[in-house]
């Protein structure tokens, strides 16, 4: 797959845009998903040396997690997808569609929030129980 412009990738010889993901979108991807969330968490907590091996299985385990995720963000029908793009076009896609949506940030933000409630929360459960 061949970035064409910064917003456009190829998929099975169509073009198709990355977008940021919308919260519908969100919504309509936890209906279609089932491995798929705790493979990627995998893949993005790896040591950046190891995410390549850890990518490699997570499409291996999840392809049709994968070619549902790519039909509900490009809407390209499932079927066509599966038939017509190379695992190659689907991992630019997910790299492209991640820069775009700013994922690492994303998740820095929420490890840090997670980070500042939890001794809050443990606090707050201390006391209660005293």
């Amino acid at each position: 797959m061949r970035i064409m412009r910064s917003d456009t990738v190829k998929i099975g010889g169509k073009s198709v845009k990355v977008r940021k993901i919308t919260v519908a979108q969100w919504r309509e991807l936890f209906t279609v998903i089932e491995t798929l969330p705790q493979v990627l968490l995998t893949v993005i907590t790896a040591a950046p040396a190891e995410r390549l091996p850890y990518l490699v299985v997570a499409i291996e385990k999840s392809i049709s997690d994968v070619v549902n995720v790519v039909s509900v963000l490009t809407e390209l029908d499932a079927d066509w997808i599966e038939n017509n793009a190379s695992v190659d076009e689907l991992v630019e896609f997910f790299v492209e569609t991640a820069r775009v949506n700013n994922f690492g940030e994303m998740l820095k933000n929420v490890r840090g929030v997670l980070t500042q409630a939890g001794p809050k929360a443990e606090m707050a459960a201390g006391q209660d129980a005293s």
